[in-house]
């Protein structure tokens, strides 16, 4: 089972990105809440070649609106 190195970034706030080991492959228009704050994923791209099991992405995310963070999920 691959693992994914995912790179969170939101353009307007460059301290709320972070860097994450997940199981799961992050989707454009999931919801994921990094420091307390949820953000909907706008992109997903591949950073580098696959190495082994290791699958390494870039996720461009966008503050959520209140009322629309229903459902949100923690990156992990």
């Amino acid at each position: 089972m691959p693992r994914y190195k995912v790179s969170y970034v939101v353009p307007k706030d460059p301290g709320a990105g972070v860097i994450l080991s997940q199981r799961e492959a992050p989707r454009v228009g999931q919801i994921v809440e990094l420091h307390g704050k949820k953000y909907r994923i706008t992109e997903v791209i591949n950073l580098l070649p696959r190495q082994g099991l290791t699958i390494f992405l870039h996720a461009t995310l966008e503050p959520v609106i209140t009322g629309e963070n229903q459902g949100a999920e923690t990156a992990s």
